[in-house]
Formats: structure tokens, sequence, C-alpha cells
């Protein structure tokens, strides 16, 4: 099983992922924002897998600030953002995927954990 590490961004919240425009759901200015982020990092730190076969994966949260903030509600944008940046083919091959709160960093982080999960 192949494991591959990748640092991300601390995530904006799901409330400001998307935005209605007449009518439409449409990604946010700072969900755009976001993507090109993580495209960024992922270019710069060359790490675009265009992995395709079952995956497990696992985000350690490290949180900006002490705030009460539910886990749940940051798996959307990383996650989306790794499709779109190329590292996962489609995040509907994720069969496992776990979240773990970590220590207050300054501007926050998450560290993702992708493995390759072996064909049955």
């Amino acid at each position: 099983m192949n494991e591959y590490r990748i640092t991300l961004p601390w995530p904006p919240g799901n409330n400001h992922l998307f935005s209605v425009f007449r009518g439409r759901k449409i990604k946010s200015k700072k969900g755009r924002e976001y993507t090109a982020l993580v495209n960024q990092y992922i270019i710069e730190a060359d790490q675009q897998y265009q992995l395709s076969g079952r995956l497990k994966v696992k985000i350690l949260a490290y949180p900006p600030t002490r705030v009460r903030r539910d886990l749940d509600n940051l798996f959307k944008a990383p996650l989306d953002s790794l499709t779109q940046a190329g590292v996962i083919a489609d995040d509907s091959l994720i069969d496992d995927v776990r979240m773990v709160r970590c220590e207050v960093v300054k501007g926050g982080r998450l560290e993702v954990v992708i493995t390759e999960l072996e064909a049955a």
C-alpha cells in the first residue's frame, strides 16, 4: 500500500464555500481561492498523483484558533480541491475517511495522508 502526505492550508468553512447565483449553487469566491491555493501547493510540491484506485484518507486538522468548530464541516473543501488539483481522480474513490483534531497552530493547516488500498 502506497502512502502520500500532503500539507494544505486551513479551508474556509462550509458556509463560505458556495453562493447562490440566479437560483444556482456555485462555488463562492473564497471557495475558488482555496481551490486555486491548493492547486498551487500541489504543483509546487510536485504532488500531482492522479490516484485512481480505492483510497483511505486521514486528515490531521490543526485549527488556527481555539474557536469551537465541527470537524465534519472540514471534509468538503480539501477533498474537492485535491480532486480538482489532480491528486485524486474522483473523491468517490475514498472508502475510508477520518479526521483528527490536533493542537492549534498559527494560520491553521491540514495534514492529509492518502493510502492506496489493495484491490480485493
